[in-house]
């Protein structure tokens, strides 16, 4: 008796299995489908602007982004829709599902597209940035010509010292000039209140009479500031309190 019982409960169990696998294939159903992709779909898309414009998009793209998803998630619910008619939709899935295709097509040739621009605007700055040299180097060569002509100078049988001084100041003072047009500007150390913004101090000596501490005694290598953003310390001599 207690085998037949068994026997019985094992069979009253089948059904119910075979209930459960039916409800599982019920729930993989083509508008089902097209409703996880297309929710798949929005996910990837907003995590690809993300990453393309940062986390904080602007305005404009943010509003395409949201245009997109919701023109997706309306094509959701029109699958969902035509799912729960009980009549046979294949024509309308097949149509959402050509749609779909579109929109993901699209989205791929927004992220081409801007590949592309990423990669013409970084050759665009390295042209400029070209140029930008290019044209401090061709106002540098009359430097170099007047240094020719002073070397030639140095190497001739009579050597006018006083002359020769004179074109390498001269010299000095044209490079100077065209490097103060482009921005280069000295750092005027010696005098000045120590600045560890401005000044690097490499020695220190005790004040002498007259001689406040934490002051520039000398300045032993010159500093520049390019723009007004420092380019170079100056290596200066320091003041400090006698002990």
């Amino acid at each position: 008796m207690i085998k037949v019982n068994s026997d019985s409960k094992n069979e009253t169990e089948k059904p119910v299995q075979k209930e459960d696998e039916t409800a599982g294939s019920s729930a993989l159903s083509p508008a089902q489908k097209l409703a996880d992709e297309a929710e798949d779909f929005c996910t990837d898309l907003e995590r690809f602007f993300r990453r393309a414009f940062g986390e904080v998009p602007k305005s404009t793209e943010l509003g395409e982004i949201r245009a997109r998803q919701a023109t997706v998630r309306d094509l959701v619910q029109r699958a969902s829709a035509l799912g729960g008619e009980g009549k046979d939709n294949s024509a309308e899935v097949a149509a959402l599902t050509a749609e779909r295709d579109k929109m993901k097509d699209l989205a791929a040739r927004s992220r081409a597209d801007f590949l592309n621009y990423q990669s013409r605007s970084a050759k665009d700055l390295e042209r400029a940035e070209e140029l930008s040299l290019r044209r401090y180097v061709s106002e540098l060569l009359p430097v170099l010509d007047s240094f020719d002509l002073t070397l030639h100078d140095a190497t001739g049988e009579k050597v006018d010292l006083n002359r020769l001084k004179d074109a390498v100041e001269m010299i000095e003072q044209s490079m100077r000039q065209t490097l103060a047009v482009r921005g280069l500007e000295r750092i005027v150390a010696k005098g000045k209140p120590f600045d560890p913004t401005l000044h690097e101090a490499v020695a220190k000596r005790p004040a002498m009479d007259g001689e406040k501490p934490n002051m520039v005694a000398e300045e032993l290598r010159p500093g520049y500031l390019w723009k007004g953003l420092i380019l170079r310390p100056a290596q200066v001599l320091v003041t400090e309190a006698v002990k």
